[in-house]
């Protein structure tokens, strides 16, 4: 197995650790975990992955380095390592403004683009919320929606759903639509750390050739914040 994401982010993770040691005022969180399909908008891009991410936040700015590696890759995009900040602003007690972009490097392609994004999200019932993203160097455009619920079931375990639905379209006119939704059990190990385990399943509506129309897979992970 290719081990240049998971020696990145096993890098990056002791560079975070010694930076919180003088910068108290920071939080991390850290999640990593295994997927049975890398599915990307309604696109499989890998199957069997290790996936894992360090995200900082500082007041209203957020950055964080994420990554996926195959187990049992194929095609170009298989090694993924992503860069990305944003900030986010109360628009007022129930909106929240999201602003940032993302750098998507694939190693073993040497190739990587950047994307811009903004969105608004609602702190009422099901969190929606709806973004716009657009990929300078594939010159795409995707708008997605997205919703979410929470089911607690005791004081340590909950059940975690989420749907979305979105548009793609290059500048050169292909276009496709897509969906997806997850359902994940959630344990709270303590009050700082959980794992969770869960389905997911995506589709679009187009016959891209090298991706399915429709997938469905699982994954767990772990997560920590400090």
């Amino acid at each position: 197995m290719n081990t240049k994401v998971i020696a990145t982010l096993a890098t990056a993770a002791g560079l975070v650790c010694a930076a919180n040691m003088n910068a108290q005022e920071l939080t991390w969180e850290v999640n990593y975990g295994v997927e049975s399909e890398y599915v990307f908008r309604g696109v499989e891009l890998a199957s069997e992955s290790f996936q894992g991410g360090i995200e900082g936040a500082y007041g209203d700015y957020y950055f964080g380095l994420w990554g996926s590696e195959a187990i049992d890759s194929f095609g170009k995009d298989s090694t993924e390592i992503d860069l990305y900040g944003g900030w986010g602003y109360a628009l007022n007690d129930t909106l929240q403004l999201d602003l940032g972009g993302t750098i998507y490097h694939y190693p073993d392609a040497s190739d990587e683009t950047f994307e811009l994004f903004v969105g608004v999200t609602a702190d009422t019932a099901l969190a929606p919320g709806a973004y716009v993203f657009y990929d300078f160097d594939l010159e795409v455009l995707t708008l997605e929606t997205s919703i979410g619920h929470s089911i607690a079931i005791d004081d340590v375990s909950s059940i975690e759903l989420g749907a979305a639905v979105g548009y793609a379209r290059e500048d050169a006119g292909f276009n496709y639509l897509y969906y997806s939704a997850t359902a994940d059990y959630v344990y709270q190990i303590s009050d700082s750390t959980s794992v969770a385990a869960g389905l997911r399943y995506s589709a679009n509506d187009e016959d891209l050739g090298y991706s399915p129309d429709g997938n469905l897979w699982g994954g767990i992970s772990f997560t920590t914040s400090f």
